[in-house]
């Protein structure tokens, strides 16, 4: 039954034109009454809550559970969090989390790495969805305004999200319009490069009780960059209502689009060596992209959440949703080595095409208390799927011009002769679907047992152009066990593991598929919980230990002579830390410092163990803090931070094949200032990379840019009566 809702889009979208009809039907009833009507009076939004974290999450398990008791490391960047630092992209907050390093093929392809493996897990409100469509990991480019803050749960989440590698869970929180007065703010920016942003946040009650209330968030940004003839521009348009049924049932109906317009984007990276083997010494904006390339990115997602307190301490959730992702893009390429002297031998390759991305998503399950040896225990028992479909197509085109000198590129080529119609590349459906059930089991005073399992089944058909008809289909039982020791009432003590399910779609250079990823994750730490959870602390070792991980083959390619090709490694193991601390040191300073390390390796050829990845720094170093002045200088907030990566190097293709090109430890440092006029008025300035830190971001694709320069950007925010 499941799977049968998920697959059909109009059953799907009847049931979400029936939730949507039940808040009209509310703001009418009330609309029609003739009883006299008096409006509550307007009041300000006070100041949101200095606060670095949160109380409580089921990211990891389902279960309602404060950081302390969750027996996996979990970062939580909040709303004050990502003000105070500008983070007004998803990259940008990933770039800022506690043991998450990005790196990308390109300005629009960003990939997130977590424990030396990639990002792929993505959630809204708790229900997985299906990552990036450009990347295959966290889509870097949303923005982050309409959310409530970022969760990343770091380690295995096959409890939850089924399929998925060990690295990381990301569960973007949406606002919700849970404010029974009016309540709107609206904030303006400028910063480096011309770049401008506009956003405001309405929230308002839609009947005189306000049982039914509705929120509006709106964005617009566009503006250059430190690389040459880029440019982008970006609308976000969320709104949400929020309906109280009864006492005891809530529904809240809700829609996101998200638009992105980027100009001047590469594909890929640009020549690193010249035809002698030398090292070409680019300026830090220089770019391969032409200058009519562009890659234009939509995202829009419905959903209807409806829960329902059984007054028991029982709650019933119910969750569907539809995402739809769209990417039009013409791109330039370029292989090859220049000559020094003449800048002769590079060769082009152009693209256009279209990407189509739909998915249903469905997640039901109930959570409660229950009694059993005289203790009072919690479960929570579920069911979830999803139907995802991926369909491709590339217009062919005429023969390109040659590139004379490379060494003289400015992106003044002509625009190849495409075909008005595509043909089709790719098309690929997954279907994924699953039972699950969690129980905290309260077996001593200080002894706490979190347990589950998932059973999780996974199909997967796809019709390649290059690499032809694949059919695989996987099914298995996840299990999840967390044990938690309370030492004291402030700290805890807890060990978990957890095993791992990933079937990929990477491929030999023979064009075969490499079977799923398996294997198991161990976390043990200690974790603390202070100032009555204001302030929360963990110190996290981990061991991760997979098979068929899948290592870029790298100068190999599938058949069509542009797709990277991938070897399976077995016995790949990861092990290091994670250690954090995050909230409220005082009433008047917020702060997080995250340290993580880790170190992978595998079986290599010989059958010793060999590093892999090794263009990911092992270790990393978040550090972010804000202070308000005491006294008469209580409107003035001062903070900054320092991100800290070690060194790494990767293989680049060469004219003699790889070489490797080494990157020297980075240390990048932020400032913020804010002033308050008023209640209602405050005018901040964020800086980034204050000392200019001129570096690049590695990969194992042989790609590399240099990271952007030191930026500023200046934001006035205005808090409406």
């Amino acid at each position: 039954m499941l799977e049968r809702l998920i697959s059909r889009p109009r059953l799907f979208s009847l049931a979400i034109g029936l939730a949507l009809s039940v808040p009209a039907a509310a703001q009418s009833q009330s609309s029609t009454s003739d009883t006299p009507t008096t409006l509550d009076a307007v009041k300000v939004r006070g100041q949101r809550t200095s606060n670095y974290t949160v109380d409580q999450t089921a990211v990891a398990t389902r279960l309602p559970l404060s950081l302390q008791d969750t027996p996996q490391s979990v970062s939580v960047i909040t709303e004050q969090r990502i003000e105070d630092q500008n983070l007004t992209s998803v990259r940008s907050v990933l770039d800022n989390t506690t043991g998450v390093f990005s790196s990308a093929y390109d300005t629009e392809r960003v990939v997130f790495y977590a424990r030396g493996f990639q990002i792929e897990n993505m959630a809204y409100d708790g229900v997985p969805v299906a990552p990036g469509i450009n990347a295959g990991s966290a889509d870097g480019s949303l923005d982050t305004s309409i959310y409530d803050r970022i969760e990343v749960v770091r380690g295995a989440s096959g409890l939850l999200s089924g399929a998925g590698s060990p690295s990381a869970l990301i569960n973007f929180v949406r606002k919700h319009a849970d404010s029974r007065t009016l309540q709107a703010d609206a904030t303006v920016s400028y910063g480096s490069y011309n770049t401008q942003r506009e956003s405001v946040d309405v929230s308002a009650p839609l009947n005189d009780s306000g049982s039914v209330r509705g929120r509006v968030v709106a964005t617009h940004e566009q503006g250059n960059s430190y690389l040459d003839r880029y440019s982008s521009k970006k609308d976000v348009l969320y709104g949400v209502v929020d309906a109280d049924l009864g006492e005891n049932t809530t529904l809240s109906v809700g829609f996101d689009w998200q638009k992105s317009k980027p100009k001047g984007v590469t594909w890929g990276s640009y020549p690193v060596f010249y035809d002698d083997g030398g090292l070409i010494q680019w300026r830090r904006g220089f770019t391969s992209a032409a200058d009519w390339t562009r890659w234009t990115n939509t995202t829009k997602t419905g959903f209807i959440d409806l829960k329902h307190d059984f007054g028991n301490g029982w709650q019933g959730h119910a969750m569907a949703s539809h995402r739809e992702t769209q990417g039009d893009s013409q791109l330039f390429y370029v292989y090859g080595f220049p000559n020094r002297e003449t800048g002769a031998g590079v060769d082009p390759y152009a693209y256009q095409g279209r990407d189509r991305g739909r998915q249903n998503m469905l997640d039901l399950y109930a959570s409660g208390p229950f009694e059993a040896f005289g203790r009072e225990h919690e479960l929570v028992v579920g069911a979830s799927g999803s139907h995802y479909t991926k369909d491709s197509t590339e217009n062919a085109h005429g023969d390109l011009p040659p590139i004379d000198n490379f060494l003289a590129w400015n992106g003044d080529y002509p625009f190849p002769d495409f075909a008005s119609t595509g043909d089709r590349a790719n098309l690929a459906r997954t279907v994924q679907s699953g039972l699950y059930v969690a129980t905290r089991l309260q077996l001593a005073d200080p002894l706490k047992l979190v347990a589950g399992a998932r059973y999780a089944r996974w199909k997967n058909d796809t019709n390649d152009a290059s690499a032809g008809i694949y059919h695989q289909k996987d099914s298995k039982t996840i299990p999840y066990a967390g044990l938690i020791y309370e030492i004291n009432p402030t700290y805890s003590a807890f060990a978990s593991y957890t095993e791992i399910f990933d079937p990929q779609d990477n491929r030999r250079a023979d064009g075969s598929f490499l079977e799923p990823m398996t294997g198991s994750s161990r976390e043990v730490g200690i974790k603390g919980r202070h100032f009555d959870g204001l302030l929360n602390t963990s110190l996290t070792f981990f061991e991760t230990r997979q098979d068929n991980v899948a290592e870029a083959a790298v100068g190999q390619f599938l058949p069509d002579g542009r797709t990277q090709a991938y070897n399976p490694v077995n016995g790949t193991r990861s092990r290091g830390f994670e250690a954090e601390v995050s909230g409220q040191l005082s009433d008047t300073w917020n702060g997080t410092l995250g340290w993580s390390h880790f170190n992978i390796k595998g079986l290599g050829d010989d059958g010793t163990m060999t590093a892999l990845r090794t263009a990911l720094p092992r270790t990393l170093v978040r550090l972010f803090t804000t202070y308000t002045l005491p006294g008469s200088w209580n409107h003035v907030t001062v903070g900054g931070g320092a991100n800290w990566q070690s060194a790494s190097h990767a293989p680049v293709d060469g004219p003699d094949g790889p070489q490797t090109v080494n990157q020297s430890s980075v240390m990048l440092v932020s400032a913020m200032a804010k002033y308050a006029f008023s209640p209602q008025a405050s005018l901040q300035l964020n800086a980034d990379n204050l000392l200019n830190r001129k570096y690049f971001v590695l990969d194992e694709y042989s790609n590399l840019y240099y990271a952007a320069p030191h930026t500023a950007t200046l934001t006035f925010n205005y808090k409406f009566l």
